[in-house]
């Protein structure tokens, strides 16, 4: 607290959405460990243990410690932990450490190096976003 240096392995990362809020104010904090399906309206950080399904209406924060057996849905997902579950988002940044055990559905991923996924990975590319290739015909 006051005087007291951070470890590297605290971090706070921020959801880049300029509509988000850029302050997690949902918290579920190192030592919890809660069941059941879960909506929640805002940026929320998971630093414990989730069972059950998780889906948030702007963004999801998965710290190094925590932990969530079940889907994960929202616009944007930030992973420094562990998902055994799909997920579906439309910007999923998995940072190094990060361990996932399911499916991922996506617009736009980031993958560090250190993150593991073990499963199939779902690009849902939006056509607006796909510049035109010059094939030969055109030429």
């Amino acid at each position: 607290m006051f005087g007291k240096e951070k470890s590297q392995g605290e971090i706070t990362p921020v959801i880049s959405n300029r509509s988000a809020s850029k302050d997690v104010t949902t918290l579920i904090g190192e030592g919890c460990k809660v069941e059941g399906n879960f909506f929640v309206p805002t940026t929320t950080r998971i630093d414990g243990i989730i069972k059950g399904d998780l889906t948030g209406e702007i963004g999801i924060i998965i710290g190094t410690k925590g932990l969530v057996e079940g889907n994960v849905c929202a616009k944007e997902v930030v992973v420094y932990g562990n998902v055994k579950g799909n997920i579906e988002a439309d910007k999923l940044e998995l940072k190094r450490g990060s361990n996932i055990n399911g499916d991922l559905s996506v617009n736009n991923l980031h993958t560090e190096i250190g993150a593991i996924i073990n499963g199939t990975c779902t690009m849902n590319a939006k056509e607006e976003n796909i510049p035109e290739l010059e094939t030969e015909q055109d030429s």
